[in-house]
């Protein structure tokens, strides 16, 4: 033997940092072994793939190699002859060469390649019996082997295994010769079978599931490349198999491995681990998950450990669990942990009868079995490794002999399992004992390289000389690690202390043998093994085959082999020299076998033993179990407890796959939204998005709005489809619930709906308490719903259900207050609101792009004429029809119905369509679609008759009047449930008959209809159809025959005495707005049908039956914008009606019954409620409070109970806000209060003033606590700190200081600010006070240290209010120039800002959820905007002066304002809509103008567009597109064909033709601003005046310059054409009046009024010429007498005048000042001579609800009407009216209509004696009587 390096005799071994530390050995020169390192730590592990043990090779050692076979001290353990044996080769004559070896033919002594070794699959007995996934072939290596990694077993097959020719054969047979073919042939592995389940059927027994899950495994093959420690699969898959494995989808496979999981689950749960619970979960083991597996495993640990007295079944399904192991499953500390377990219960257990110790040895043997194969290292030697030898080797000295032959093999096994010490560990332990006797190996215990391999080498010649040419040469290297007496005295000793033994290693071969099926090959070995005469061999086999024999899984025939083998085993003679104590064991395993239930097997056991018997020998007496495995169950309590769970998340997927089938959606298009119903569209969002942001978050509830037909169905059954698309078993669970077919949604929802899909209750008491659901509620609305379904059904409470909750709900359907019906409560006593638990979007209408592309997926889906252009093209060209369409639904019906509609027509441009008539074309056209179908279909001989007599009465009229009776009866028999529930059977003789009978009639016009049918349930394709049909009840379409009317009612006429059959008496339509709706665009189409709701109006005064549908007429017609205006409504019964937005002005409406109307901002100017039922009545706001003298500034205590107000006086008045009266009053301050702030515990309040101090007051005594100097100017801003220790205060002297509240200390003063400080505001966290003013800078202090930090700049101007978020995440700041800006307060950068107001922003608030934040301004507005987008919300109008502070309530849906018009008014934000709601498109007004036929109306807007009204009825027309400028002022030439128009600041004139909307001509040559212009009478010449002090003169017609006209010496602000066209009047700045001749071109100089004249109105008519002036900032208007020049009389006004105009007959002149319009009128004196001309101007009328500043009055010619323009958007048309009384002439004014946001208007209104009407209501209403300015 000799050594050579690896570099020279090996190829290169994987990288390894030690690879060259470890040489070659070689036995007669050739190499046997790569590396000593590894082979001698045998199966000591590492990460490196080239250290593994060398269990193969000891395998090779014992088949191909001599192997010493000395005993310990185990029974019958005699030395063995050096024998050889082989592994099993593929080739066919390799058996007969292995047989003649064994038989020691001298012809046999070739080399035989390692790849013979490692040529086949090798396992440990572990592993038998595994219910396996498969593997690609017999070649792979078993992690339960550990055998080399691939790399390394390339390097072995390239190095042979040489077999020495000197190698002793065996003795022959004495008398017989055990046979080789008692089992004649390999057989395919044992593997349990069941049959196999139905993909959709239910799996009963836990076995059958383990079948199914092994099966897939095999199918999907080895999720990793299966490397050589990786077990085979078994058998590939048979046909049946395969076709089973296709049929099984993803989801039933997700199904069987959820399965598994739960058994596992329910197993830990189950505190008895019963026997039969046990034998079930064990079954599992091999198709677990790793973790899964881990944690079972680590269940079966901890009980084991736990348990007092033994638990045999529990220690055998523990070891059955580690047996069946996949790699990488088991770690050390697992194997380690079981085997010192078993072992120290083995030595407490009593060695007696009990059969404890014995089954407590082999299962520790089975354990070690694994630990040895599988390479477990660590452990400890001293801890676990000795005490384990110590006690094994006392048990083989037992009496029991059973008990010492298991007790020789587990030590056997022990020895073979891998300490924690390395070989050099031991060489020291060894020499430590025996050093000075080491002789040959003492350089070893040097421990350096040199003498390291020298002793290795002299170490390797000793055990040469002792074991012979061992072609491994394990032997050799294992005796530096195991022994007891050191590597000294293994020297003298030849290696007696080496403990392992070949017999071990053989019966680990014949295990694998068994295990793979190779039975064979097992008979082979078993005959011919070297060790074959050794007793522990022979019991290790003995007991092998009783194991075969009583396992069920192997083949009836293998089994009778096996028991056949016994007996040839006992009479095999001196062939195997059997020892006395195996031929016992032989019969005790007989007899073992006999007790089988298994007949043939039994019987032949018995016959057997009949025979053996016949000598003397006797069996061991006891039983003993010969079953590697527990007993195949015969129940599945397990699978039995969890099946519900599991059936549950089956028919989830049953569910899902349904609802996945279900969808059908042939365009879909995602719908934008906006997060409330004020936003605009420039704040849009997708959807979706925002819905998914709600599942992944922590808001419980989301409401999603949208109008009728906005797409919220189609929009949840979308999202249902991708939830359930994207659902995994265990996820959340989308579950689409339509409300309205639910009886109880209220209370039972989720469960209820569950029930329709057929799950049971236990089912979903399961579902309830484990698992979560998105629940998709469709038609809140629909389902008349009023309770918050999050809090009747207790979702997200304990032990409820776990949910998202979204609903959608049309907008309509929705009060002021909706939001209490979907806001989650916090589960304590008080249910407060959650806000962070709530979100809600509304779904806006389409774009024009999402139009498109909803056209471009439509067009292609069925055959078509058009194209999307066509379609387009038609949309675009009908007026208003692409604003119509916007709405998804009639999107639909629009692009159907577009053919019809258009046919014949030319001039596009002039058809109108509203909302009902796109619905009645429609339904015709889907009528007409149907009849064709039917007609092109073979029917039967019945339902062809039935088409043929429709057919001829009119198919189309009849399948409309199906469905308008169908849709009547909804309403009436279900009160509008949509869904009709209908089985033949069960309803055959119910109203429901009458339209889902059997009959072909019924049955053709049902099919044709537009329904839809899920299983018994029929439903209209969509509410709004439901809502039209029921309208057409009461009104349908007017066509040219009347064809499709409905049938004449004769109750329709208002004298008729049945109206309480009429429609209108049948429901109250008030709380259906989409019916309401459709009748509204009836009343504007069918002049009739507006006359038939007047009449019911009428009869309702003296017909108490007309009532309900007089409340729904008028309901109606007010929502069709019919005005009642001066309407005689007196004594009419309309209770319950919605007359909100309504027009009132000057109604008699004494003794009417108006019971819980609804008069929200309504405008009931002069309406006389005289004896009135009002009783709950509402008017949508609430009554202010008054104040003696200007309020500067409000706050609210933190608890919301009382309200402090600082007033211009110096007072503070605290206000309960309970009862809304004063409680206290604090007094000291002198001059202005200007700001208030209580401290956290609302304890104190601070205050701050115009006599430069701060006040700290108590709130309980009203005591002054401090008085707080030290500023040297006004105190503009007060502010407490969070935590209540410090205040602040700032103002004019540009200065923040702060104050120690307990003891009144100024400890700061911080300054750096230059001018004026407005406000100051402390974050949230009290760290930072925050602090801006007139510098133009934002600048941030540090409370603690007075030291400054951040200095933020802005480009917006001057500030004036700071408020931080309650979040501390932002701050909001208010500019002079009524911009609001929000900034971050990490960045410091603006995130959003906007023009909040005209002018100074005055207050700024966030409100307490963060959701809005709060402004007012000078512009005597309060506002309320979306803090996330910056839209505005509402806009509150009621203060007729510049207001202050605000402030928001903590506690109430309030807030609070207060100004200069001395008033505190408290309005209600619950629903944003108190106040004047901004609607989309409202545009400021900056001029008005009647054109001089009268007929139209015009007003110049803040966005450059002219508006058309018609002037009588107010209906809007098209607008004229001007420029981006503001109008600044209009002109329309006298034959109505030209309009003039200027932009603000332009220097130019656009003159358009009002018929085409295009510019004629453009008028320039000003060198500044155009202010003036005037038609001549005769539409011929166009006169403007500038800034310039000139007036032009153009033809109007072609734009050409006549002349320029010079002589004022300021700006032109006044021009006006004489009758006749011959002059020119200019007004201007210079304060006079010029006459301008056009023939003679002379100028004369009418009047001149002096300096300051600001404006100036002209009259000129036939009676000669009438003027009027103001001056700048004036109250006054004065009136001159044009012929003298003089002033003739000045009007006195109560605040500055904003504008005045003159009528055409100069008689009349209208004056605007905040608040109120004021008419004068010029009475002559005709008393004295020539009165004629003289007289005195009074004021006649004054209209004191004006709301916001006027921008222009305008006279309409010739006639006392005239028209008032606001900058905020309201336009109105006023009439004045002359009441004759014996002692004077009465004027009054009358509005005749108005446009614009409503609001509620009250002046003059007379209700003393209305009775019911509440205090609050009686108190509101008497402020606002006295008008806007109030």
């Amino acid at each position: 033997m000799s050594f050579s390096s690896p570099q020279a005799n090996s190829a290169p071994s994987p990288p390894s940092s030690a690879s060259s530390e470890h040489p070659e050995i070689t036995v007669d020169g050739q190499r046997v072994l790569p590396q000593i390192e590894d082979t001698a730590t045998l199966g000591r592990a590492s990460s490196k793939s080239s250290d593994v043990p060398t269990i193969a090779q000891g395998l090779a050692a014992i088949q191909l190699g001599p192997a010493n076979s000395l005993s310990p001290h185990g029974p019958g353990d005699t030395s063995d002859a050096k024998s050889v044996s082989t592994g099993r080769s593929s080739k066919s004559g390799f058996r007969k060469r292995l047989s003649r070896f064994f038989k020691g033919d001298p012809k046999v002594k070739d080399t035989v390649p390692a790849s013979a070794v490692i040529s086949a699959p090798v396992t440990l007995v572990g592993t038998k019996g595994r219910i396996q996934p498969a593997a690609p072939d017999r070649n792979t290596v078993p992690v339960s082997l550990g055998l080399h990694s691939p790399a390394h077993s390339t390097e072995m097959l390239s190095t042979p295994l040489v077999v020495p020719a000197t190698q002793p054969q065996p003795s022959p047979a004495a008398s017989r010769t055990l046979r080789v073919n008692i089992f004649p042939e390999n057989v395919i592995e044992p593997i349990y079978k069941t049959d196999l389940p139905k993909p959709h059927a239910r799996v009963d027994k836990t076995p059958q599931l383990v079948y199914c899950c092994s099966l897939l495994s095999k199918a999907q093959g080895p999720l990793q490349p299966i490397s050589d420690n990786d077990v085979s699969l078994g058998p590939p898959l048979d046909d049946k198999e395969k076709e089973w494995v296709q049929l099984i989808d993803p989801i039933l496979q997700e199904r069987y491995r959820w399965l598994v999981e739960q058994l596992v689950r329910a197993f830990a749960d189950n505190p008895l681990k019963a026997s039969d619970v046990v034998t079930e979960i064990v079954l599992v083991g091999p198709v677990l998950d790793r973790d899964t597996y881990r944690s079972l495993l680590s269940c079966f640990i901890s009980n084991f450990e736990q348990t007092s007295a033994l638990d045999v079944t529990l220690l055998q399904g523990l070891v059955q669990l580690v047996e069946c192991a996949s790699s990488g499953y088991l770690v050390d500390d697992d194997l380690v942990r079981i085997a010192t377990v078993l072992s120290k219960e083995l030595s407490i257990t009593h060695i007696g009868t009990s059969d404890h110790p014995l089954r407590l040895t082999l299962s520790l043997a089975r354990v070690l079995d694994v630990m040895v194969a599988g390479k477990v290292k660590d452990l400890n030697r001293e801890r676990d490794h000795q005490p384990m030898l110590q006690l094994l080797d006392g048990l083989k000295d037992n009496e029991n002999v059973v008990q010492r032959y298991e007790a020789t093999y587990a030590y056997q096994a022990l020895q073979y399992a891998p300490d924690d010490e390395t070989p050099l560990q031991v060489l020291w332990r060894y020499g430590k004992v025996a050093a000075a006797g080491a002789g040959a190996v003492s350089s070893v215990f040097k421990l350096d390289p040199e003498g390291l391999l020298k002793g290795i080498e002299s170490l390797q010649e000793i055990g040469a000389a002792v074991v012979g040419a061992v072609s491994t040469g394990i032997e050799v290297v294992e005796a530096l690690r195991v022994g007891a007496d050191g590597a000294a005295r293994a020297s003298e000793n030849k290696f007696d202390f080496m403990k392992k033994r070949s017999w071990y290693l053989a019966l680990q071969g014949t295990a694998l043998f068994i295990h793979q099926g190779r039975l064979s090959d097992f008979n082979l070995v078993v005959s011919q093994a070297p060790c074959r005469h050794n007793a522990n061999f022979q019991w290790g086999v003995c007991r092998q085959l009783g194991e075969i024999a009583v396992d069920p899984l192997w083949d009836v025939l293998v089994r009778q082999q096996a028991v056949d083998f016994l007996g040839e085993l006992y009479r095999s003679g001196s062939d195997w020299k059997l020892h006395v104590d195996i031929k016992r064991w032989i019969l005790t395993i007989l007899i073992q076998i006999s007790g089988i239930s298994d007949v043939s097997i039994k019987d032949r056991a018995v016959a057997l033993l009949l025979d053996l018997k016949k000598d003397d020998t006797t069996e061991f007496l006891g039983s003993f179990s010969l079953s590697r495995r527990l007993h195949q169950p015969t129940a599945s309590p397990l699978l039995a407890q969890v099946q519900e769970i599991i059936k549950v998340e089956y028919d989830l997927h049953v569910l899902r796959l349904m609802r996945i089938d279900d969808y059908k959606q042939a365009v879909y298009i995602d719908p934008m939204a906006k997060l409330n119903l004020q936003d605009t569209d420039d704040n849009l969002f997708p959807l979706m998005d925002k819905v998914r942001d709600f599942m992944a978050g922590d808001t419980q509830v989301m409401l999603i709005l949208g109008d009728s037909g906005a797409g919220k169905s189609t929009f949840n059954r979308h999202l249902e489809h991708k939830l359930w698309q994207e659902y995994k078993a265990g996820g959340r669970i989308p579950l689409f619930i339509n409300l309205p077919s639910l009886e109880r949604p209220e209370r039972d929802l989720v469960a209820e709906q569950l029930r329709t899909y057929n799950f049971l209750e236990d089912q979903i008491r399961e579902l309830k308490l484990h698992r979560q659901f998105a629940l998709i509620c469709d038609g809140y609305d629909e389902s008349q719903l009023t309770s918050n379904l999050h809090t009747t059904n207790l979702f997200n409470q304990y032990g409820q259900w776990d949910i998202k909750l979204l609903i959608t709900c049309r907008t309509q359907y929705l009060g002021p207050d909706y939001r209490s019906r979907f806001e989650p409560k916090t589960v304590d006593r008080s249910a407060r609101v959650a806000n962070d638990l709530f979100q809600q979007a509304v779904i806006a209408p389409f774009t024009r792009e999402q139009i498109e592309d909803y056209v471009e997926h439509y067009v292609p889906l069925e055959p078509r004429t058009w194209v999307k252009k066509d379609y387009m093209d038609k949309l675009e060209a009908i007026p208003n029809l692409m604003d119509l369409v916007r709405n998804p639904f009639l999107l639909t019906m629009s692009l159907e119905a577009l053919p019809t509609v258009v046919q014949g027509k030319t001039d596009l441009s002039r058809l109108r369509i509203t909302r009902a008539e796109l619905y009645d074309t429609f339904v015709v056209h889907w009528m007409a679609v149907n009849k064709r179908r039917l007609q092109d279909q073979h029917l039967s001989e019945s339902s062809q008759t039935a088409l043929d007599f429709l057919c001829d009465d009119g198919f189309e009229r009849n399948g409309i009047l199906y469905q308008m009776d169908m849709a009547a009866s909804i309403f009436q028999k279900q009160d509008g449930r949509p869904i009709v529930n209908y089985t033949h059977l069960r309803d055959r003789n119910t109203w429901k008959a009458q339209f889902f009978g059997v009959d072909p009639e019924r049955a053709l016009l049902r099919d044709s209809s537009l329904l839809s049918r899920t299983g018994n349930q029929y439903r209209f394709v969509h509410r709004s159809v439901l809502e039209y049909f029921f309208s057409c009840t009461i009104s349908g379409p007017i066509k040219e025959h009347d064809e499709f009317d409905p049938p004449v009612h004769p109750e329709t006429s208002a004298a008729s005495p049945s109206i309480s059959t009429h429609p209108l008496s049948q429901r109250n339509l008030v709380v259906e707005p989409s019916i309401i709706q459709f009748l509204a665009e009836r009343v504007q189409l069918d002049s009739r049908f507006k006359d038939e709701l007047l009449a019911i109006i009428e009869q309702s005064k003296t017909d108490n039956q007309a009532a309900r549908a007089a409340a729904n007429a008028i309901t109606i017609l007010v929502k069709a914008g019919v005005r009642f205006n001066g309407a005689n409504l007196r004594g009419i019964r309309v209770p319950g009606a919605d007359m909100s937005g309504g027009q009132f002005d000057s109604a008699q409406l004494q003794e009417a019954d108006l019971t819980d109307v609804n008069l929200t901002k309504s405008w009931i100017r002069q309406v006389d409620f005289t004896k009135a039922q009002m009783e709950g009545v509402e008017f949508g706001e609430m009554p202010y409070l008054k104040e003696s003298t200007w309020v500067v500034s409000c706050a609210h205590s933190p608890d919301g109970t009382s309200l402090a107000v600082g007033l211009g006086d110096g007072r503070i008045n605290v206000y309960d806000t309970s009862i809304w009266t004063t409680t206290r009053t604090f007094e000291g301050h002198q001059g202005w209060v200007n700001s208030l702030a209580y401290s956290p515990t609302g304890h104190q309040l601070l205050s701050g003033g115009d006599d430069k101090m701060a006040r700290l007051w108590d709130c309980e005594s009203g005591s002054c606590i401090f008085v707080l100097e030290g500023h040297t100017e006004y105190v503009l801003t007060v502010a407490f700190s969070p935590s209540g220790k410090q205040v602040a205060s700032a103002g004019k002297d540009s200065t923040v200081r702060l104050w120690d509240v307990q003891t009144g200390a100024n400890p700061f003063i911080l300054t750096g600010h230059t001018e004026w400080i407005r406000n100051v505001s402390y974050s949230p966290d009290g760290h930072a006070v925050v602090s801006v003013g007139d510098d133009e800078t934002i600048r941030f202090f540090d409370t603690l240290t007075g030291q400054p930090r951040e200095v933020w700049e802005t480009q917006s101007g001057d500030m004036r209010r700071v408020a931080f978020s309650p979040g501390g995440l932002e701050i909001a700041v208010g500019h002079g120039n009524g911009d609001l800006v929000l900034y971050n307060t990490a960045t410091g950068k603006p995130t959003r800002n906007w023009q909040a107001h005209g002018n100074d922003i005055t207050g700024v608030s966030f409100s307490p959820n963060s959701q809005w934040i709060a402004t007012c301004g000078y512009d005597s507005t309060v506002k309320v905007w979306s803090a996330a987008t910056g839209s505005v919300l509402s806009v509150f109008t009621a203060h007729g002066s510049p207001v202050l502070q605000l402030a928001f309530s903590p506690n109430r849906p309030q807030l609070v304002s207060c100004g200069f018009d001395c008033t505190i008014r408290i309005w209600d934000v619950s629903s944003l809509g108190t106040g004047v709601d901004v609607e989309v498109g409202s545009d400021p007004l900056t001029g008005v103008l009647f054109s001089p036929d009268r007929r139209v109306l015009f007003c110049g807007t803040e966005l450059g567009a002219v508006r058309q009204y018609d002037a009588v009825s107010g209906a809007p027309s098209l607008d004229i597109p001007c420029r981006d400028n503001p109008v600044k002022c209009l002109v329309v030439s006298p034959d109505g064909l030209l309009i003039a128009s200027v932009g603000t600041d332009d220097e130019f004139v656009a003159v358009w033709n009002i018929g085409t909307g295009q510019t004629d001509v453009v008028l320039c040559g000003h060198k500044q601003q155009v202010n003036a212009m005037a038609f001549s009478a005769d539409s011929r010449w166009i006169a403007t005046g500038s800034d310039d002090n000139t007036v032009r003169l153009w033809d109007a017609r072609s734009g050409t310059l006549d002349r320029v006209l010079e002589g004022h010496t300021d700006r032109i602000i006044c021009l006006i054409f004489s009758p006749n066209s011959h002059r020119v009047v200019s007004g201007s700045w210079d304060g006079t009046i010029q006459a301008w001749d056009l023939d003679s071109r002379e100028c004369i100089v009418v009047m001149d009024a002096g300096s300051g004249i600001q404006s100036w109105a002209i009259s000129a008519s036939s009676d000669g010429l009438r003027t009027a002036s103001r001056k700048f900032a004036s109250s006054t208007v004065e009136l001159w007498d044009a012929e003298s020049g003089e002033l003739q009389q000045s009007l006195e006004h109560n605040d500055n005048v904003q504008c005045f105009e003159l009528s055409s007959c100069g008689q009349w002149v209208g004056v605007s000042f905040p608040g109120s319009v004021w008419l004068w009128n010029f009475a002559s004196d005709k008393t004295t001579e020539g009165g004629e001309g003289r007289g005195e101007w009074k004021c006649s009328v004054r209209i004191r609800d004006v709301f916001g500043e006027v921008a222009s009055i305008a006279w309409k010619p010739n006639t006392l009407e005239f028209s008032i323009g606001c900058l905020n958007g309201p336009l109105q048309v006023w009439r004045l009216v002359e009441t004759s009384t014996s002692s004077s002439d009465v004027w009054s004014a009358q509005l005749v209509w108005g446009a614009g946001n409503p609001v509620l208007a009250a002046s003059d209104a007379v209700f003393a004696d209305a009775v019911g009407l509440s205090s609050g209501n009686q108190r509101l209403l008497t402020q606002r009587c006295m008008g806007a300015a109030a």
